[in-house]
């Protein structure tokens, strides 16, 4: 599979700057990290910078998109340039859990190791697309997974050991300097890498693997985190709601419409205008085109707007702190006795009772959290 790997890369000779809807994407603030390492006055700097049509001066915002290949080259090309080899692990282990930016108080805040690793999962594909997290539990162990879906990126040493190394440091700061991992894989062979990688990660290292994976023990996992106690349950859940929005991944125009469709609805939710000709607009299409093709999925547009209404829901009356009068507003229904009958409907059960529940496991929590 390495040899396959060889054979398919070719390091594009330029930066892309229009990006195809099938290829990946990056966001930009894992460009700057490396950028940043390049300035000064060295030639192969420059003319690494150039290829890839990026500048040590530019100012971008951090969550516009690039070509996740190209990165990845970008990423083996500074190594090389600036004469660093472990410049990923580097980068990895001298990352900081504020450098995620508007997630981190999700992170910092978590109930446990395990919870806050979910939070990170759940956002990758906001970072970086046509990637797999993979989560396995076994025997009381736990196997985080990270893999770039596109076979023919490759050399990608630098992103993977960027990677595994920058989610061991995170684990570090939210648990202890002296945390180590059970064990280390790596896609890629390093056999002549083992003996710095085994100091940072200090533990055993495998190369050739299908992932690049790192094993958790789940006693660490499991481990209650002491900045849980001070956390709000119900703001947690919607920060997380607003950050999924505002980071979600750039539309894929080749994805089917019901897909795009329920994307933009969630967006737009309790913000801008839902009826159908206004989100037929914004998918470029004429309202009747836009029934038509949602019907070749079997489906229609109150169909769709429905599911994503109560995700929102559901989502919602989960924080236990929400009025349904606001709800029923916020989903763009006439009055609360409307929202009441498409709530009995969705989950067969009134959204009052539903709040009531929400309300008992929050309390509950707190008591919890309270005797620990």
């Amino acid at each position: 599979m390495v040899e396959g790997h060889r054979r398919a890369n070719k390091a594009p000779r330029r930066g892309a700057k229009r990006i195809a809807a099938e290829d990946g994407t990056v966001r930009r603030f894992f460009l700057d990290m490396i950028i940043g390492e390049m300035k000064g006055d060295i030639a192969e700097c420059r003319r690494v910078l150039a290829r890839f049509q990026l500048r040590d001066n530019q100012t971008v915002s951090p969550y516009a998109t690039y070509s996740l290949k190209s990165y990845v080259a970008f990423f083996e090309e500074a190594a090389r340039a600036l004469g660093r080899p472990y410049l990923g692990l580097e980068l990895g282990q001298n990352f900081r859990i504020w450098e995620i930016g508007p997630v981190y108080p999700l992170l910092a805040t978590a109930p446990t190791l395990r919870e806050a690793l979910g939070v990170f999962s759940r956002f990758q594909a906001s970072w970086q697309s046509h990637t797999t997290l993979t989560v396995r539990r076994e025997y009381e162990e736990t196997r985080y997974g990270y893999l770039i879906n596109d076979l023919g990126i490759w050399p990608r040493v630098q992103d993977a050991e960027y990677a595994v190394g920058g989610m061991c440091a995170l684990i570090r700061q939210l648990l202890s300097e002296r945390w180590s991992p059970a064990e280390i894989h790596f896609e890629h062979d390093v056999s002549e890498r083992q003996e710095t990688l085994a100091r940072f990660f200090r533990c055993p290292i495998r190369g050739n693997a299908d992932a690049n994976i790192m094993i958790l023990r789940d006693a660490d996992l499991d481990r209650p985190m002491h900045a849980w106690i001070n956390s709000n349950a119900p703001a947690r859940a919607i920060v997380e709601r607003h950050l999924f929005d505002l980071l979600r991944p750039p539309e894929d125009m080749f994805r089917p419409i019901h897909e795009r469709l329920s994307q933009l609805i969630g967006q737009r939710l309790g913000r801008e205008s839902v009826d159908l000709e206004a989100l037929a607009e914004a998918l470029g299409l004429a309202p009747r085109t836009l029934r038509r093709q949602l019907a070749s999925f079997g489906t229609s547009f109150s169909e769709v707007l429905n599911r994503e209404r109560r995700k929102k829901a559901e989502m919602l009356l989960s924080t236990g702190t929400i009025k349904l009068s606001q709800l029923a507003t916020h989903l763009g229904y006439a009055n609360q006795s409307a929202f009441s009958r498409a709530f009995r409907d969705w989950a067969g059960e009134s959204p009052s009772a539903a709040l009531r529940r929400a309300r008992r496991r929050l309390s509950v929590e707190m008591d919890d959290a309270e005797t620990d």
